[in-house]
C-alpha cells in the first residue's frame, strides 16, 4: 500500500521530530549525569570540607587552643561528630604536619602555587584514590584564635616566602579528605531521575524505530483489512436478497463466515423457461482463496444451462481439476425447480444431502443423486435426480459447518438435531425455520467464532400441486431419493 505523498511526509515528519526529541533528551540526561559526577559532587565535597574546617576552628576557640600542636583532641572530636563524612584531617605548615586525626594517606605537603589559587578563588582540592574509595582532598587556609600574648619572633613557623602583592599567607593549612560517597547521596534523587530519563529516551528511540520499521506492514495490514471488508460486502451483495423471487417459492437463508470472507455460497435465481435454480456450495478451506474460487463457481453456474446442469457440473469439475491444485475442491448442490410440472431436478456433487420435508406424508427425503465432489476426479460423471414437489413441501440445504459444529465435549450438532428442529417448526415460515436452526447451532457450538463457514438455505414450495392431507404428530420417516 502506498500512502499519499502528503501523508507520507507528515508521517515521516512526526517520526523525525520524535527521534530528535528523544535524542536530545538522551544526550542532555547523559551530560547532566556526567556533570553531576564531575562538577556538582566535587563542589559539594569542597563545601563539606569548608564546613569541617570551620568546625575545627570553632572547637579550637571553645577549647582555648592557641598552639597548633595541641589540636589533636579537637581534631578527634570533630572527626567523631563528622562520622563517615571525613576520612582524615591534618594541620600543617611549610615545615610539615603539626596535628592530625583519622587515617591519613600520602605525604602531606603544600603544593606549589597554592596561595595563587587561594587568591583566584579556584578549587583547593583534588580527586584521589584512597583505601575507602574515591575522595576529595582539599587544602584550605586555617587560622587559630589569637594567643593571649604575642609570641616572640621566630617561635611560630611561617611560610618560607611571602606571596605577591604584599599579602601574608595564613598561619596554617588544613588538609581534609571527604569521601565522595558521603556527599553523593545528596544527588541520589537527581541521578535516579537522570537514569529514568535516559531509559525513557532510549525506549522512545527504540519505539520510533520499531514504528518506522513496522509501519509499512501495519499500513499494509490496514489496507488489506479494508479490502477484506469490501470483499465481504461484495460477497454479501452477490447473495440473493430476502425479497420474493417467484410466487412459486419462499425462502430464508443465513450465512456466517469463519473469516472475513467465506468459502460457502448459496444462490436462488430465475433460470430459462420460468424455472428457478437453487444452489448451495462449499469450497474447501476458508478466507480469500476459498472466496476467489466461490466467485468462479458462481459465475460458471449462472452462465450454464440449468436444463442440463449435470453436464455443466462435468465441465466445472474438469475446469477445477485443470486450473486448481488438488487441495482446492468444492461440494455443490444444484437444483432446478420447474413450476409447470412441480418437479425438482437436482445434482448433488458430494454435498451433505439436503432434506426434503414432505408436509403431507410425515417423512423426509434425502437428495443424494449426483456424483463426487468437484475438482478431484477429472473424468467424473454426474447424473441428475428428480423428485415431485407437492404443496408446502420444504427443502433444507446446509453446509457442513452446520451439522459438524462441535461443542465443548467435541460432540457434533448432527443431522438428527436438524430433523428435530424441523419437526418442532412445522408450518413455520422458511425465515423462522432458518433463524431457529442457526440460533440452536450457535448455542450448541463451544467457540464464539465458527471454526467453519455456516450456511443454511430453507425453501418452501407453496405453489406446487396441492395434496389433500392432514398433518399428524407421527414421527417423520427418512428416505434417500436416487
Amino acid at each position: 500500500m502506498k500512502l499519499p505523498k502528503y501523508s507520507r511526509f507528515k508521517f515521516r515528519l512526526v517520526l523525525g521530530i520524535g527521534a530528535v526529541v528523544a535524542l536530545v533528551l538522551c544526550v542532555q540526561s547523559v551530560r547532566t549525569y556526567l556533570y553531576t559526577d564531575a562538577v556538582l559532587v566535587p563542589q559539594q565535597a569542597e563545601r563539606e570540607a569548608e564546613q569541617q574546617a570551620g568546625a575545627l576552628t570553632t572547637a579550637a576557640r571553645n577549647a582555648g587552643i592557641a598552639d597548633s600542636r595541641a589540636l589533636g583532641p579537637a581534631i578527634e572530636r570533630v572527626l567523631e561528630s563528622a562520622g563517615d563524612r571525613v576520612l582524615w584531617m591534618r594541620v600543617l605548615d611549610a615545615n610539615g604536619v603539626l596535628a592530625q586525626g583519622g587515617n591519613p594517606e600520602g605525604r602531606a605537603r603544600i603544593p606549589l602555587g597554592w596561595w595563587e589559587r587561594v587568591e583566584k578563588h579556584a578549587s583547593l582540592g583534588v580527586m584521589a584514590d584512597t583505601a575507602q574509595g574515591k575522595a576529595f582532598v582539599a587544602m584550605l587556609p586555617f587560622r587559630l584564635p589569637p594567643p593571649a600574648h604575642r609570641p616572640e619572633t621566630g617561635t611560630r613557623p611561617e611560610f618560607s616566602s611571602h606571596p605577591p602583592n604584599g599579602h601574608h599567607p595564613p598561619s596554617y593549612v588544613i588538609e581534609l579528605a571527604i569521601p565522595l560517597k558521603a556527599v553523593a547521596g545528596s544527588f541520589e534523587g537527581l541521578r535516579q531521575n537522570l537514569v529514568v530519563g535516559v531509559i525513557a529516551s532510549i525506549a522512545l528511540l527504540l519505539s520510533l524505530l520499531v514504528i518506522g520499521l513496522r509501519a509499512p506492514h501495519y499500513l499494509r495490514g490496514r489496507y488489506l483489512e479494508s479490502e477484506m471488508q469490501l470483499a465481504r460486502r461484495v460477497q454479501s451483495d452477490l447473495q440473493p436478497k430476502a425479497q420474493p423471487i417467484s410466487p412459486h417459492i419462499e425462502f430464508g437463508a443465513s450465512a456466517v463466515a469463519a473469516d472475513h470472507v467465506g468459502g460457502d455460497f448459496y444462490d436462488i435465481f430465475d433460470a430459462e423457461s420460468g424455472k428457478i435454480a437453487m444452489v448451495l456450495g462449499d469450497v474447501s478451506g476458508k478466507g480469500v482463496p476459498a472466496a476467489l474460487l466461490v466467485s468462479v463457481l458462481q459465475g460458471a453456474i449462472r452462465s450454464s444451462m440449468s436444463s442440463q446442469h449435470e453436464l455443466a457440473c462435468e465441465r466445472i469439475n474438469r475446469m477445477l481439476c485443470e486450473r486448481t491444485t488438488c487441495e482446492r475442491f468444492a461440494t455443490l448442490f444444484w437444483g432446478v425447480f420447474d413450476p409447470a410440472t412441480s418437479t425438482l431436478r437436482y445434482v448433488n456433487a458430494g454435498h451433505a444431502a439436503p432434506l426434503l420435508v414432505r408436509e403431507g406424508q410425515n417423512r423426509i427425503e434425502r437428495l443424494e443423486e449426483g456424483g463426487p465432489v468437484l475438482g478431484l476426479l477429472p473424468r467424473a460423471v454426474y447424473s441428475a435426480g428428480s423428485v415431485q414437489i407437492e404443496a408446502s413441501d420444504m427443502l433444507i440445504l446446509y453446509s457442513d459447518g452446520i451439522n459438524e459444529a462441535t461443542n465443548q465435549n467435541h460432540d457434533e450438532f448432527g443431522e438428527d438435531r436438524i430433523q428435530e428442529l424441523i419437526t418442532e417448526t412445522a408450518g413455520a415460515m422458511p425465515s423462522e425455520v432458518c433463524e431457529r436452526i442457526m440460533r440452536q447451532v450457535t448455542a450448541f457450538a463451544s467457540a464464539t467464532i465458527p471454526q467453519d463457514d455456516r450456511t443454511l438455505l430453507v425453501v418452501r414450495f407453496p405453489g406446487a400441486r396441492a395434496v389433500g392431507h392432514c398433518r399428524n404428530s407421527e414421527e417423520l420417516t427418512i428416505e434417500a431419493v436416487a
